[in-house]
C-alpha cells in the first residue's frame, strides 16, 4: 500500500529539487490513476480520500518540517502541531476547491500551463526552461509528463478559484489607520503585587496535611506505566547498502549552487562605548563624545588594538576588540553596513547600534567565492549517504507496516523484516525505564496507543519504529508517608496563594472615589511599582505575557484610575492603576499606512478564504470512514 510512496520519495532529488512540487502532488492525489482498492479514510460528497493520499500528504509535511527543525523534530512536536489533522484538512480542502472549479467550469489554457512549467526552477538550466532537464527530473521521481501536468493544471485551477473568492476583499485607509492606532498605542501602569513567595512563613499542621492528602488522592497516585515490544529501523543499519557515485555528487553540486556560495567576509576589530537603546538623548550624546575622542586618537596614529584594550566596554576588550572573520549576516545591520563599506586598514567614525557606539577597524576583506566541486565533494557524499540511509530505513519500516495492514501478527512482521522484536522494561510517560535514544518521544508515542495495537511508522531519535503495547499498568494511590514531602510542598503553596489572593481582595475592597493606587499603597504599607510603556501586543516587563493584565491596563484612563478587580498572572495577584497613555504621532501613522494596509490585507485575505472553505465544509457531506487514522 505504501510502496508507491516510498519508491517515489526515497530519492534525494525530491527533497532537494521538488519539495514544493511533491507537496502539490500529494495534495492533488498523485497515484489516483492506479489502484482502486477500497481504502477510503474520508468521503467528501461522492469523492474519497485514500489512505495512500493521506500517507503521502503526511510524509510531505513531515519532510517540510524536518527542513525547519532538523534533528530536533520529534513526535511531541508533530503532535503539538497536529500534523495528522493538517494533512487531512489540506486534502479535504483541495477536493472541495476542485469541486468548485468544476462547478464554475474554470479552465486553464495550454499557454497558462506552459508558462507555469517554464517558471519552475527545477526544470531550468542557466535560467531558462530545458526540456531535457524537465524529462530528467520527472524520470528521477518516477513521474511522467501526463501525471505531472495534470496536477499542475489542477493547481492552477484552484488558484483561479481562490482569486475569484478574494477579488472583493479590500482594506480602506480608515480601517488601516484605526488598526495602527489600536496596535501602537502605549500605556504604562502602576501596580501592587501580591506574590505567594512572600508568605513563606506559613506552616500547615498535621491535621491540615492529612486532610489535604485525603481530598487530593488523585494527585498522589503512582505514574501509569506501559510495557511494549518494538521493531527498530536505524539508518546506520543500512550504511553498507548505500553507494553514492561521483555522478550523484556532481548532479547535486550543479543543482545546489546557492549552497556552495561563500559570501564576502571581513576581519575586524571594534571599540564599544555602551549606551542603552532607550537611553535619554543626553546619555547618548555623552557616549558619542567619548567615542569621537577615541576616534581622534586613532587619527593621530595611536594603535587601535591598544585603544580597544584601554577604552572598549565590550566583551572583546581584552583581545583588543578582535571580532574575527564574519559575513554580513552575522552582525547587526548598522554595524555590518559600515564594516563592509570600509577598505582594509580603514577605521570608521562612531556607528550607533542597539549596544552603543562602535569604532570599527577592518583588518582584512575576503571576496565572495564559491566552493569548487573538489572542495565540496566529501561533504556532499556524506550528506547524500545519510539521506539515502534515512530513506532506506523508512522504506524498510514502511514494508513492515504494509505487512501489519495486510493482517500479519507482530512476530510474522518481524520475520518479514528480518528484525528482532525488542522488549522494554516498564516505563512511564517521561520515558523513565527505557533505554532508547529519545526516551521521552518513544514513551509519548506509546501512551497514544491501545493495548495490543501496532503503531504506524514512528520517527524517533532519527530512527523508525513499529511499536506494540503489551501491558498497561494502572496508577495506584501511594501511602502518605511516601509522598509526604510532596503533599507538604503542595499544601504550603496552596495556602500561600490563598493568602496572597485574600490580601489583594482586601485592598481592592478599600477602593473608593478619588483614591489613587499611590494612596492605597501608603495606607497599607505596600510597595508601589510601575511598568514601562507597552502596547497591546507586547510583553510587560516583570509581568510577562498576560492578556488579562494588558486588557485591564488599557481600560484605565485619567477618569478611571484603578481597575476594580484583582488580576491573576502565574499565581501572583495584581491591582493595577493608571499612569500614562501615549498615542502614535500623526506623521508615524501616515508613514506606516501603506505597510499596515498590506499586513491587514494579507491577514484579511487568509481569514476570508478560510471562512469560505469552512462554509464549503459545512455545506458538504463529509464522512470519516477511518477516524482511527488520526490516533
Amino acid at each position: 500500500m505504501l510502496r508507491y510512496l516510498r519508491e517515489n520519495t526515497g530519492n534525494w532529488i525530491i527533497k532537494i529539487f521538488l519539495r514544493i512540487i511533491v507537496i502539490v502532488f500529494v495534495f492533488l492525489g498523485v497515484g489516483s490513476f492506479g489502484s482502486k482498492r477500497n481504502d477510503s479514510i474520508v468521503t467528501i460528497n461522492d469523492e474519497s480520500i485514500t489512505i495512500k493520499e493521506y500517507q503521502q500528504a503526511y510524509k510531505a509535511i513531515v519532510d517540510q518540517m524536518r527542513a525547519t527543525f532538523g534533528k530536533n523534530l520529534n513526535d511531541d512536536i508533530l503532535k503539538a502541531l497536529n500534523v495528522k489533522q493538517q494533512a487531512l484538512d489540506s486534502l479535504i480542502e483541495q477536493k472541495l476547491v476542485l469541486a468548485q472549479a468544476d462547478k464554475l467550469e474554470i479552465m486553464v489554457s495550454e499557454k497558462e500551463l506552459q508558462d507555469n512549467l517554464f517558471s519552475i526552477k527545477a526544470f531550468q538550466k542557466n535560467g531558462r526552461f530545458n526540456i531535457d532537464q524537465y524529462k530528467k527530473v520527472l524520470s528521477l521521481n518516477s513521474l511522467n509528463p501526463e501525471i505531472f501536468e495534470f496536477n499542475q493544471l489542477n493547481l492552477l485551477r484552484q488558484q483561479k478559484v481562490k482569486d475569484i473568492v478574494l477579488s472583493t476583499v479590500n482594506v480602506s485607509d480608515f480601517e488601516a489607520r484605526d488598526w495602527y492606532i489600536f496596535n501602537n498605542t502605549q500605556t504604562a501602569v502602576d501596580y501592587l503585587q501580591f506574590d505567594p513567595d512572600n508568605y513563606s512563613g506559613i506552616q500547615p499542621d498535621e491535621k491540615q496535611i492529612n486532610s489535604f492528602y485525603a481530598e487530593n488522592k488523585d494527585r498522589y497516585k503512582s505514574e501509569p506505566k506501559l510495557n511494549a515490544v518494538y521493531l527498530k529501523f536505524s539508518p546506520k543499519d543500512y550504511q553498507d547498502k548505500i553507494k553514492i557515485t561521483q555522478a550523484n555528487i556532481k548532479d547535486y553540486y550543479e543543482q545546489s549552487q546557492e549552497q556552495f556560495k561563500i559570501p564576502q567576509k571581513v576581519e575586524a576589530r571594534h571599540i564599544l562605548i555602551k549606551v542603552a537603546e532607550d537611553a535619554k538623548e543626553e546619555k547618548v550624546n555623552e557616549a558619542l563624545k567619548r567615542a569621537q575622542d577615541i576616534f581622534d586618537l586613532t587619527v593621530k596614529g595611536e594603535d587601535f588594538e591598544q585603544l580597544a584594550k584601554q577604552y572598549s566596554e565590550g566583551p572583546t576588550k581584552d583581545n583588543g576588540g578582535y571580532l574575527g572573520i564574519f559575513d554580513k549576516q552575522s552582525m547587526v545591520k548598522p554595524f555590518a553596513d559600515k564594516a563592509f563599506s570600509l577598505g582594509a586598514g580603514e577605521i570608521s567614525k562612531p556607528v550607533r547600534t542597539t549596544f552603543g557606539w562602535h569604532l570599527i577597524k577592518v583588518v582584512a576583506k575576503f571576496d565572495a567565492s564559491i566552493q569548487t566541486l573538489a572542495m565540496a565533494s566529501e561533504n556532499i557524499k556524506k550528506g547524500l549517504e545519510q539521506l539515502e540511509m534515512q530513506n532506506l530505513a523508512y522504506y524498510k519500516a514502511g514494508e513492515a507496516f504494509d505487512a501489519v495492514i495486510d493482517g500479519d501478527d507482530f512476530e510474522q512482521v518481524a520475520l518479514i523484516a528480518n528484525k528482532k522484536l525488542v522488549s522494554t522494561k516498564d516505563f512511564d510517560i517521561s520515558g523513565q525505564g527505557l533505554e532508547i535514544e529519545d526516551n521521552k518521544s518513544f514513551a509519548s508515542a506509546c501512551f497514544d496507543l491501545n493495548t495490543d495495537a501496532i503503531s504506524d511508522v514512528k520517527e524517533i531519535g532519527g530512527s523508525y519504529y513499529l511499536i506494540k503495547i503489551v501491558k498497561k499498568i494502572e496508577p495506584v494511590l501511594q501511602a502518605i508517608d511516601i509522598v509526604s514531602d510532596t503533599v507538604l510542598k503542595d499544601l504550603k503553596l496552596k495556602l500561600q496563594i490563598q493568602k496572597a489572593k485574600e490580601d489583594a481582595q482586601l485592598i481592592v475592597s478599600k477602593i473608593s472615589d478619588g483614591k489613587t493606587l499611590e494612596n492605597l499603597s501608603k495606607e497599607n504599607n505596600f510597595v508601589l511599582k510601575s511598568t514601562k510603556l507597552f502596547t497591546r501586543n507586547s510583553s510587560v516587563e516583570d509581568i510577562g505575557n498576560s492578556s488579562a493584565f494588558v486588557q485591564a491596563s488599557f481600560s484605565l484612563s485619567e477618569n478611571n484610575t484603578i481597575f476594580p478587580e484583582i488580576i491573576e498572572v502565574a499565581s501572583k495577584y495584581f491591582i493595577v492603576g493608571f499612569k500614562e497613555i501615549k498615542y502614535p504621532e500623526e506623521t508615524e501613522i501616515i508613514e506606516n499606512l501603506k505597510t499596515v494596509k498590506t499586513q491587514i490585507s494579507s491577514k484579511k485575505l487568509s481569514q476570508y478564504y478560510q471562512a469560505w472553505v469552512n462554509e464549503l465544509k459545512n455545506n458538504s457531506k463529509i464522512n470519516y470512514d477511518n477516524p482511527e487514522i488520526l490516533n
